[in-house]
């Protein structure tokens, strides 16, 4: 099992940013192209998709911006049959919105032509989520000292997203703009799940209060900026779920998974799909 999850968190942390160094540059190539009616901007849980695509080529613009021709804003913009543009990249920061960086600048894809934007973003700011995967996918090493460190970062993003929540209704001022936190990974209850024996029941817990403060952090900035949230969270489709139910995949290769590690399933991805849309029609 620690060498099946080993696997599983290494590809996790390739998709997430991880600390991987990535090449350095002062201005990165466009990552879609502009003028589009919907730009779908964030990082790998609306940019990634099925494993065949992990590191592939297809639709992807430069080696540093991994993106699935079967990823959350694919699917959106099938569902409101609009112009489309992908500037999302697995890995991505709330830096790489705001600054010319292998991943962005992002907001170089919004204009005053863009109706629609999309925005998921966050869980790669210092590591939030590839340390929660290092230290609490092994429960013996979720202790004391990296919880309170993992809180204070989740504290210390909100000001980050407002400044990117800014620059986006700046750079999109005629848009509908809807927040996508992120789909629940871990199960509230893990009795009878392999994530119990692996994790801990009290890794477990703290795993999923990290990320109910991620996802209250981001609708409460959000909300400051007046955006619209897609956020209808429903029990029974995290990791533990059963085939086809899964909205997040340990493995990414399950039955109907067709997605990546601890990332979206295709089914994670089109209920993505239909919020997102939904919110924009609304």
């Amino acid at each position: 099992m620690k060498r099946f999850a080993s696997a599983a968190l290494a590809s996790a942390l390739l998709l997430g940013g991880g600390g991987l160094a990535a090449p350095a540059a002062s201005a990165a190539s466009d990552l879609g192209p502009r003028g589009a009616q919907y730009v779908s901007i964030g990082d790998s849980y609306v940019a990634a998709g099925a494993l065949a695509d992990l590191y592939g080529s297809r639709g992807n613009p430069t080696p540093s911006c991994s993106q699935a021709p079967d990823d959350v804003g694919h699917l959106v913009a099938k569902r409101l049959r609009v112009s489309f543009a992908d500037w999302a990249c697995s890995g991505a920061e709330t830096a790489d919105v705001l600054k010319n960086t292998p991943k962005g600048r992002q907001l170089n894809g919004l204009s005053g032509k863009t109706r629609y934007v999309s925005v998921s973003i966050g869980g790669n700011d210092e590591m939030i989520f590839g340390g929660l995967m290092a230290n609490c996918l092994i429960g013996a090493l979720c202790n004391t000292q990296f919880r309170e460190a993992t809180m204070a970062k989740i504290d210390r993003l909100g000001h980050r997203l407002d400044t990117v929540y800014a620059a986006v209704r700046t750079a999109a001022p005629n848009a509908e703009v809807v927040v996508l936190p992120y789909l629940r990974v871990l199960p509230g209850d893990p009795r009878g799940c392999f994530v119990d024996g692996l994790m801990g029941r009290d890794a477990v817990a703290f795993a999923n209060r990290a990320e109910n403060k991620l996802n209250a952090t981001i609708i409460g900035a959000a909300k400051r900026a007046g955006f619209t949230v897609a956020d209808d969270q429903q029990a029974g489709h995290d990791m533990c779920a059963p085939d086809g139910q899964r909205y997040v995949s340990m493995t990414g290769v399950g039955p109907k998974d067709d997605g990546v590690p601890i990332h979206p399933t295709l089914a994670g991805r089109q209920y993505t799909a239909d919020l997102i849309a939904a919110a924009f029609r609304s």
